[in-house]
């Protein structure tokens, strides 16, 4: 026989294991907030590393184009000073077709030099930007670090209690029964134990044979929900009563079961 103050303690056990899955959940979901943070940040830090080793390329580009202009000129000088040696038509033109070569690289040159630096402009621009905003969102990260850590204190410092009342009350629940309801409840919003109705199972609102809700009222042992796994109990109060005609209604209307 099932002293009814055992379904008091499983419903009080109920509420415990409520509350605690709810602050593991807790738990586990603070810390995903600053993962999902910084994983936006690694890949800004990914593309502010992408644009500066191409700044870094553009610049040095640019110097290598400002020295070979550099030699162009200085080339440059030098065969114009021979052009006024030159003593035959043949080596005027020679030395001239190589000035115009060269004046023809230079400027090619030029313009790519041009168009490198106002990369590197607007790149050294965005670099900026990007060091302003990744300074920024590391003090975020940092704030709500402090925050997290704060709060996974406190919901420690609530599991804590919680757990003491759960060791006070689970030396009153057998260990085959406490693993199956642990997990329903779990599994069942933190529905682990429910009462019947007006003939019905108010967890799923499954309606049950008769014979079967005289078997939960009569406490001979702990009886569950064929439908939705929860424990069952007859709800007692006098507005709950039970007007399910035996006669005009047998169990295989309902469903079948296994004791």
């Amino acid at each position: 026989m099932i002293d009814k103050s055992v379904y008091d303690k499983l419903i009080t056990y109920q509420d415990i294991l409520t509350d605690k899955f709810r602050l593991e959940e807790q738990m586990d979901d603070l810390p995903k907030i600053i993962a999902s943070k910084n994983e936006v940040l690694l890949r800004a830090k990914k593309s502010y590393l992408t644009k500066h080793k191409r700044f870094k390329q553009l610049e040095e580009n640019v110097h290598s184009l400002e020295k070979k202009i550099n030699e162009l000129r200085l080339e440059k000088s030098e065969y114009e000073e021979k052009i006024n040696l030159v003593k035959t038509q043949k080596e005027y033109e020679a030395i001239d077709r190589t000035l115009k070569t060269n004046k023809e690289r230079e400027d090619e040159i030029s313009i790519q030099i041009m168009q490198d630096r106002r990369m590197t402009d607007d790149l050294r621009s965005d670099i900026e930007d990007y060091e302003l905003n990744l300074k920024q969102q590391e003090e975020e990260i940092s704030k709500e670090q402090d925050r997290i850590n704060i709060e996974l204190d406190k919901i420690k410092k609530e599991l804590d209690v919680i757990k003491k009342k759960e060791a006070e009350i689970v030396p009153e629940i057998g260990d085959d029964f406490r693993y199956k309801f642990e997990k329903i409840v779990k599994n069942k919003e933190g529905k682990g134990i429910v009462a019947i109705t007006g003939g019905y199972c108010t967890g799923c609102f499954l309606v049950l044979p008769p014979e079967y809700i005289n078997k939960v009222r009569s406490n001979d042992k702990i009886y569950f929900c064929p439908n939705c796994s929860r424990t069952l109990y007859f709800d007692e109060s006098p507005d709950n009563i039970f007007t399910i005609n035996d006669e005009e209604m047998d169990d295989s209307d309902f469903f079948s079961f296994d004791e």
